[in-house]
């Protein structure tokens, strides 16, 4: 993998970690709903569109719908 290549990839993951923890910071303090935290990650989904038919954005739809069915699945609404 070339240096530039790394960079491109460490600086995505960064980005993710970062909007991550963002948006679960935010919900654990009960400033963002799960219906808020929801519209986010559906919004990111929505993001990636013609991505998704590439192995990264493949890769980023599955880990984003992997939050929409954990913490901040619509279940979560009933508890």
């Amino acid at each position: 993998m070339s240096e530039d290549n790394s960079l491109v990839k460490g600086t995505a993951l960064a980005g993710a970690a970062i909007a991550v923890a963002t948006i679960e910071a935010l919900f654990d303090k009960g400033i963002l709903s799960l219906q808020e935290s929801r519209a986010i990650l559906d919004h990111a989904m929505r993001a990636l569109g013609p991505s998704m038919q590439t192995p990264e954005g493949y890769a980023a739809s599955q880990i984003i719908a992997g939050f929409l069915r954990g913490k901040f699945s619509a279940r979560q609404q009933d508890k």
